[in-house]
């Protein structure tokens, strides 16, 4: 499976997206959560539909 896409090749709505899901992490690790499963799962979604999205561009 190719890396992931780089940040410029994202739309603003797949930068958005995961701004918003790092955002929420960084308000559970300042209240003492580590283990984010939910926002890495986030963030891998939008980069995996970024993915097919230019994979179908090509």
């Amino acid at each position: 499976m190719p890396d992931r896409p780089a940040w410029r090749d994202l739309t603003w709505s797949e930068r958005a997206a995961i701004v918003r899901a790092e955002a929420s992490g960084v308000r559970n690790a300042a209240a003492g959560i580590t283990e984010q499963p939910d926002v890495d799962r986030k963030v891998e979604a939008v980069y995996d539909k970024a993915r097919k999205r230019l994979a179908k561009r090509k």
